[in-house]
């Protein structure tokens, strides 16, 4: 029998490539508060503000696992505190008691490399478990992610909630961010910060499967040697193996 899960988000950009991902092997229900895409009509749909705690409980209702996409993407720089704490941080708390509540097991979270802030050192590929390093620069995004992942692990922590968080390195081709430009002069420490879509599906795919693993925290990046930050935990626990790595642009650098 197929598991059911159910995308929180599942009109979004990354959405779509979990969604071409998972479809012919799970039981997708796409929630969101606007309509699927037409590539998608095929699928159930169920509207889903998350941040109204009620609808949340009633959509994951009946399903195995949440894989929660919702945040603040496009045209953020410009929002207040208060709607990245209603959406993120709050949205992320609906769904862990939603899962609660509801029966659910398991939430992959997408989260983001900079959850905790950028990087001190620029010498060595950074490890999700590095001190933290918040700066100015997209401050409230980078605490809501934080946040995030903290109600997780207090769900998981309380109730046994199955959390695994994935933190994407620069989504490619999401419309906000421009693609890998090799840096000007020599390069000698890592440096590339960008993932594949469908890189990222295949890690919500394995998360969804990895029933050894009931928390854990996973950089999601592309597979190269100057990669900024580092994948090998989700490797060696996930079984992660990124296929999109860019060889048209020259590794240099890097110790991975």
């Amino acid at each position: 029998m197929k598991k059911k899960v159910i995308i929180a988000g599942g009109s979004g950009y990354l959405a779509a490539s979990i969604v071409r991902r998972l479809q012919s092997s799970y039981e997708l229900t796409l929630a969101d508060v606007i309509n699927a895409p037409e590539e998608f009509s095929h699928l159930p749909s169920v509207r889903m503000d998350i941040t109204d705690p009620e609808q949340v409980i009633e959509a994951l209702d009946g399903n195995d696992a949440v894989v929660n996409t919702v945040a603040l993407v496009r045209e953020r720089f410009d929002k207040p505190a208060a709607l990245f704490s209603d959406v993120m941080v709050k949205g992320m708390w609906h769904i862990a008691d939603g899962c609660v509540k509801s029966g659910v097991n398991r939430i992959v979270n997408i989260s983001s490399i900079i959850a905790m802030g950028w990087p001190s050192d620029f010498a060595q590929p950074h490890r999700v478990g590095d001190p933290p390093n918040f700066g100015e620069s997209d401050l409230y995004y980078c605490i809501s992610k934080h946040l995030g992942e903290q109600v997780g692990y207090a769900y998981h922590q309380a109730h046994g909630l199955e959390v695994i968080n994935i933190r994407p390195g620069v989504i490619d081709g999401d419309g906000l961010n421009a693609g890998p430009v090799v840096p000007e002069g020599p390069i000698e420490n890592p440096w590339f910060v960008y993932v594949d879509p469908r890189d990222i599906a295949q890690a919500v795919e394995l998360s969804l499967e990895a029933d050894q693993v009931k928390w854990g925290t996973f950089n999601i990046v592309a597979g190269r040697c100057d990669s900024l930050f580092d994948w090998t935990e989700a490797r060696d626990q996930l079984g992660y193996q990124p296929e999109y790595n860019w060889p048209e642009i020259p590794e240099k650098g890097g110790s991975l």
